[in-house]
């Protein structure tokens, strides 16, 4: 399994409108697609910090998904007042 992490450094004051957005349209946005096992995001609200975790099945669906990944990134660093911080990819090694 692989996972996109995505760090947006937002405005304390949007972070519930960056959660809406991931909740919302982000992970909707894949619920039918080929390889996606989930999403997550973390927050540190007085921070304004907002970590999202898309999880794939294989790093080839993951990179399917580059385009409207890309899409939603912009989407939701703006939702949030802020800007993408980073993005990486990680294979995920121990699961439950």
């Amino acid at each position: 399994m692989f996972a996109r992490v995505r760090t947006t450094n937002g405005v304390p004051d949007k972070v519930d409108e960056g959660i809406r957005q991931f909740r919302d349209v982000v992970v909707p946005s894949y619920k039918d697609v080929a390889g996606f096992r989930g999403g997550w995001m973390l927050v540190d609200r007085a921070k304004g910090k907002l970590i999202g975790v898309t999880l794939w099945e294989t790093e080839a669906d993951l990179h399917a998904t580059e385009a409207t990944s890309q899409r939603l990134r912009t989407a939701g660093s703006s939702a949030a007042g802020g800007s993408v911080q980073s993005v990486e990819v990680y294979e995920v090694v121990v699961q439950p």
